[in-house]
């Protein structure tokens, strides 16, 4: 088990500033104790004040600015920490590889400034809302990690859950035949031309449509898949649901040689097309 770095109550730069302020003022009350009376005495004791204001000021404002990023940095975590699971669930459906296997963050990206805007900014006073224009990027980071290291010590769609959402149910999916073996990844929607999720393995090509219906799944939905296995010149097309499908659509399938399965037969999907290449 990995450490947990040791919080200090202020950060170092802060409390060397404070140090600073305080031995300020400590030169300033030796200056006043030693100053002849008179007007002179009180000439020079107008200058020291002046001066340890001009020095001070730029210190507290840093102090100031020390403290606004503390807090907003630990707002930030807190709200993230209420919101992981939703954080996780999202980094799931948005983060995925291109064709040549490199994870494609620009709409995480995206999501997380969404998250920002509307999740942490509207709990932030003035002065942390100027500290999150300042370290904008800090915050980026923190979320980052934190939902990253969420999805490390628990997959968030390593399961099926009633209130799946069709991306969400998209991504469990692919993750399911990644668990299997199998190179997945979800398409981008804007251009997916009718497939939701590609997969290869040992030279197989398959597409599949993922639908996550209240209801029995009909011809529409091989039709789909008949034009996404044409498109991507796949060797199977394949619908894949949580709930049954209608007569019209196994008789259109089983003409146009597309597998209809349940998403618990994902996990078994090799022996699967092993049984349809020998019949």
């Amino acid at each position: 088990m990995s450490r947990r770095k040791q919080k200090h109550l202020i950060e170092p730069k802060a409390l060397i500033s404070l140090l600073v302020v305080l031995g300020i003022i400590w030169l300033v009350a030796q200056a006043v104790n030693n100053l002849p009376s008179g007007s002179a005495g009180a000439f020079a004791l107008i200058i020291f004040l002046a001066a340890a204001m001009v020095i001070t000021y730029p210190i507290v404002k840093v102090l100031r600015r020390t403290r606004a990023r503390q807090t907003l940095v630990r707002k930030a975590r807190d709200v993230c920490a209420q919101q992981l699971p939703a954080l996780a669930r999202r980094h799931a459906q948005l983060v995925q590889p291109d064709p040549y296997g490199r994870p494609q963050t620009e709409r995480w990206a995206k999501e997380i400034d969404y998250f920002i805007m509307q999740h942490i900014q509207p709990v932030l006073i003035p002065s942390e809302v100027g500290a999150l224009v300042r370290d904008r990027e800090k915050v980026v980071q923190s979320i980052w990690t934190q939902v990253e290291t969420a999805m490390r010590d628990q997959p968030p769609l390593q399961a099926f859950f009633d209130n799946m959402t069709p991306a969400e149910f998209e991504a469990f999916c692919a993750e399911e035949l990644r668990r299997a073996g199998w190179d997945a990844r979800v398409t981008m929607q804007s251009r997916d031309q009718g497939v939701d999720v590609i997969a290869t393995k040992k030279g197989r090509r398959i597409v599949l449509q993922c639908k996550l219906y209240a209801r029995p799944v009909g011809n529409k939905s091989v039709q789909e898949a008949v034009a996404a296995r044409g498109y991507e010149k796949a060797d199977f097309g394949i619908v894949v649901s949580n709930n049954r499908y209608t007569s019209a659509a196994e008789q259109l399938a089983n003409t146009n040689g597309i597998l209809l399965l349940h998403y618990r037969d994902l996990r078994n999907l090799e022996m699967i097309l092993n049984q349809q290449t020998i019949s």
